[in-house]
């Protein structure tokens, strides 16, 4: 290669790393000892050094981060650098995770600036000047690279990942645009779905953001490649498009998934309100980082309303943007000299024009204003109808980002635009202006990104407790104290050092910080704050820690002293180690619950709102790492769905809510093993052979129905209920049958031609039944239902129900904002109404109101009754809330029983005050236990 061919390879890249150094400047000085400030630059530190701890020790546990713990799949929290840690491991494991991302972020401009450069050299390769191409190209790249978007950015690695879309858009360009066919082609296509893919894999937004941009670009490609007047190019571009696809998807997908799965089982919706609260003003367009040198100190207009809200295009930008636009429409006219005409292609400058817009548009979210916080312009916008049409869409937190897109297409347009002004003046005065001018407008334009030194934070010190840790090889999780209930301001920091700090021993942390914090984390660091308490050391054995860590120099002197007199009297910890001013404690065994060795057992856990999840998920994976498996349904927030129970399917053990009627799911109460904070363990009956839930379906109802009446047909390996066949879990010699029912009034229920008398309310009735030979059972249509059967090899005397138990059917209508509500009942207790929901601007939690029913005391009776949902005047009504615009719930529940069910009648949404979407939900003859 020639020298003056090697200059124009590597004199772009070059340029833009040295920029790159002068730009982020002191950071260069400090590769090893400082970072950026704030603590996004600690958790993306700590991310690579767990990838990279991940890849060498073991690559199947990288997902699983040991953070919130024992949340799994804890690093789809956040980005998850894979891709940044796999080309940096070596830097990583010789240099450290320090070094490795400082390189990391400055090779990140470097490689940005470069890529635009080859973009916007390929859209000028009609410009016949070698040199305004390049400078034009040049200026392209270090505006966009260097822009404020980007230097707002400068603290979150995974944002500054930004050369890979303009990259795919180089070779998409290619593959669209260029007539050469064959393997030229194919490598085009190829070369675009690798960058793409690239692109989707370094952060979630940025795969939405290269959609639209390549999307976009193949669109008002559309009339060209849909040109069937040359079939063969034609299929060859389509066939070059679903390659460029494929492959993309093959790099983007399998790190997509683990975010899709944390996504659907913590619930996590972005709601509107948090989505406004991150949408950009427009003053956010005139905004730039405190540290911008020509207009950092210049007022409100210029000062940004928050980290994500400086987004300052550059006025040099943007009228050369404007000015770019305007002579492509002018030309395209038919104006102008011949020889200036078509600088670039009109495709282009639809392309560019439509991407700065639409990313403008998406930027300033569900609603347009002209300062943070200030009132909404009435101009629909559709940000609000994307999120609830387009999957995952509401996942992105921060609409103002969309500006990356806004930035990009404005530095190509303006980068044009400098070599229009230069071709201009190349043939109207002199050859030498005609590129020292466009230089000069071009280095003015960046000097108004020019924001340095960049602000940086010392490297925290590591305590000498984290060496101690990691040299130990029996710790499961460990708690640091002190730590606050809300990890949030100074407690927030305090955290994500400790958790920077871990990649000295890489034991799970309880507390973490990343894009998400669990609710379990939320809970169990509200419950730490009773400390010192022995229930919450049992509490903390239930989730798996075994090790406190007390940090003495963060405590007051009479909180440490209260605390380790405590630590040190109760039998449930051991004085583990003294290391500086840690101690370190272990959790005794004997905090645990004894349960029994669960290798090979079935276990079915609850996924009842009143489970505790946090404590049920650590239980989970507890038992999974020994051995069990486990059955149940989605928990949401706390733990995903578990192998999904068979009909009539019984378990060894059962982990429910400790206010849950065991017999709901086949236990009872004579087998639990152990009650601790919410939770109990039940054993199976041994004569348990199977338990059914007898719920019939109703299409187009909320509810399912329960018969009154059945044929039961028992053989020793299996049972008949009509034309269903269950297996029986061992074979029976003899059989025995139990019923939960609900019934409205005291009945008789015909079990095998023998007479039962049924009692009002939630009732169990067992019966001897034959073997082989059909039963049948006959109750009273509309005032009796038999939720459940189980089949047992020997009778039993049954549980009597929970205090408070009901039957109950109900039906209700609105009358405006009236609620209009019939209930029968049977059994001896009150019944309450409970109005709850969520606002619709952030999913807050609202409770509406609640009240007591005039109590039925015995028998059976009808309780007709009307409440105004949002002004109750109701004398029985004893909790009145704000009835805010959300969607809301209507449930009936025993007032008798604390911790009852909920079950729900109705639902509706307020919207601006009114009562909208009012969907009753008949409730049929049930039990409330």
């Amino acid at each position: 290669m020639s020298t003056a061919r090697l200059v124009h390879a590597l004199g772009p890249p070059l340029a833009y790393l040295v920029l790159a150094v002068v730009f982020t400047w002191p950071l260069s000085a400090h590769l090893t000892t400082a970072l950026g400030s704030g603590l996004d630059p600690l958790l993306q530190t700590w991310v690579l050094a767990w990838d990279a701890h991940a890849l060498i020790t073991d690559p199947r546990t990288v997902w699983h981060a040991p953070i919130f713990f024992p949340y799994p799949e804890t690093l789809a929290y956040s980005d998850h650098h894979l891709l940044l840690a796999i080309v940096a491991l070596p830097l990583i494991v010789s240099g450290g995770p320090v070094l490795a991302y400082n390189l990391l972020v400055l090779t990140s401009y470097a490689l940005t600036g470069w890529a635009v450069y080859l973009l916007a050299s390929d859209m000028l390769a009609r410009a016949r000047d070698m040199r305004m191409r390049i400078v034009g190209a040049f200026a392209a790249g270090a505006l966009f690279a260097f822009g404020t978007y980007r230097m707002t950015h400068v603290v979150h690695l995974q944002l500054l990942q930004t050369a890979w879309l303009p990259l795919a858009l180089l070779f998409l360009r290619r593959l669209l645009c260029d007539s050469e066919t064959g393997n030229r082609r194919w490598r085009n296509a190829a070369l675009s779905g690798l960058f793409a893919g690239v692109q989707c894999a370094t952060a979630l937004y940025y795969a939405y953001f290269a959609a639209l941009a390549l999307g976009l670009y193949v669109i008002v490609r559309l009339r060209d490649t849909l040109n069937y007047r040359r079939q063969p190019d034609f299929w060859q571009r389509i066939g070059g498009l679903t390659l460029g696809g494929a492959l993309a998807a093959l790099i983007a997908v399998p790190v997509t998934l683990p975010y899709i799965h944390v996504y659907e089982y913590l619930g996590v919706v972005r709601s509107l309100r948090e989505l406004d609260n991150w949408s950009a003003p427009l003053q956010a367009y005139l905004a730039v980082v405190p540290t911008n040198w020509l207009y950092g100190g210049r007022g409100a207009w210029f000062a940004a309303s928050g980290g994500e809200f400086a987004l300052f295009p550059g006025f040099v930008t943007a009228v050369l943007a404007i000015a770019s636009l305007a002579l492509a429409v002018w030309k395209r006219g038919g104006s102008g000299k011949e020889a200036d005409r078509d600088l670039i292609g009109a495709s282009d400058v639809i392309f560019l024009a439509l991407l700065a817009s639409c990313a403008w548009v998406l930027s300033l979210g569900i609603g347009i204003r002209l300062e943070r916080g200030g009132e909404v312009l009435p101009i629909p916008m559709p940000y609000a109808s994307l999120y609830e049409r387009i999957p995952g869409f509401g996942a992105l937190r921060v609409p103002a980002r969309w500006a990356m897109l806004t930035h990009l297409a404005l530095a190509l347009l303006a980068g044009f635009a400098l070599v229009h002004i230069g071709q201009w003046l190349r043939s109207t005065i002199n050859h030498r202006l005609a590129l020292i001018i466009p230089a000069v407008i071009g280095t003015v334009a960046l000097v108004e990104h020019a924001s340095f030194p960049l602000p940086l934070a010392t490297t925290p010190t590591p305590k000498p407790v984290y060496a101690w840790l990691g040299a130990q090889r029996d710790m499961r999780a460990l708690l640091e104290l002190p730590v606050g209930p809300i990890p949030r301001g100074t407690e927030l920091e305090r955290i994500t050092v400790r958790q920077f700090h871990q990649v000295h021993h890489w034991k799970p942390l309880v507390a973490g910080y990343s894009g998400i914090i669990p609710f379990g984390t939320t809970d169990l660091l509200r419950r730490v704050q009773r400390l010192p308490d022995d229930d919450t050391l049992r509490y903390l054995a239930l989730v798996g820690v075994d090790t406190l860590v007390i940090h003495r120099d963060e405590y007051d002197p009479e909180t440490l002293a209260r605390l380790l007199a405590w630590a040190d009297a109760t039998p449930l910890l051991k004085r583990r180690a003294e290391v500086g001013d840690a101690l370190v404690y272990a959790i005794d065994p004997q905090a645990d619950p004894p349960s029994p060795m669960m290798s090979g057992a079935s276990i079915f856990v609850s996924s009842d709102e009143r489970m505790p999840g946090v404590l049920a998920l650590g239980l989970i994976r507890r038992w999974e790492a020994e051995g069990a498996r486990l059955y149940g349904f989605e928990r949401t927030r706390y733990y995903p769905a578990l192998h999904i129970p068979q009909p009539g399917q019984v378990f060894d053990y059962g982990l429910l809510a400790a206010d849950e009627d065991p017999l709901i799911y086949g236990f009872d109460t004579a087998g639990v093993r152990w009650r601790s904070n919410g939770l109990a363990l039940y054993a199976r009956d041994p004569r348990l052979r199977t338990a059914i839930d007898l719920a019939q379906p109703v299409a187009g109802q909320f509810h399912p129905v329960y018969p009154a009446s059945l044929t039961v047909t028992i053989a020793t390996d299996r049972i008949r209920i009509h034309d269903k066949v269950f297996p029986l879990h061992t074979p029976l010699t003899a059989a025995a049958i139990e019923l939960d029912i609900a019934s409205l009034v005291t009945q008789t229920l015909m079990i095998d031609g023998k007479a039962y008398t049924v009692p009002p309310g939630a009732v169990t009735i067992a019966a001897p039944v034959p073997l082989n030979r059909t039963t049948a059972i006959i109750g009273q249509a509309d005032r009796l239902s038999i939720q459940r059967l189980r089949v047992l090899s020997a009778l039993r005397a049954p549980a009597p129900p929970p205090e408070g138990s009901l039957a109950i059917s109900a039906y209700c209508r609105f009358d405006g904002t009236r609620l209009l509500v019939t209930a029968r009942i049977g059994g001896a207790g009150a019944l309450a109404l409970d109005v709850r929901g969520a606002s619709a601007r952030d999913d807050k939690p609202i409770h509406l109101l609640e009240g007591t029913l005039p109590a039925v005391m015995s028998g059976d009776g009808d309780i007709t009754f009307s409440v105004d949902l949002l002004d109750p005047t109701e004398p029985w009504v004893t909790h009145r809330g704000n009835a805010e615009d959300g969607r809301y719930i209507v449930y009936l529940k025993s007032a008798g029983r604390p911790g009852a069910p909920l079950v729900p009648i109705a639902t509706f949404s307020v919207r601006n005050g009114v009562i909208s979407d009012a969907q009753p939900a008949p409730l049929p003859l049930r039990a409330l236990r």
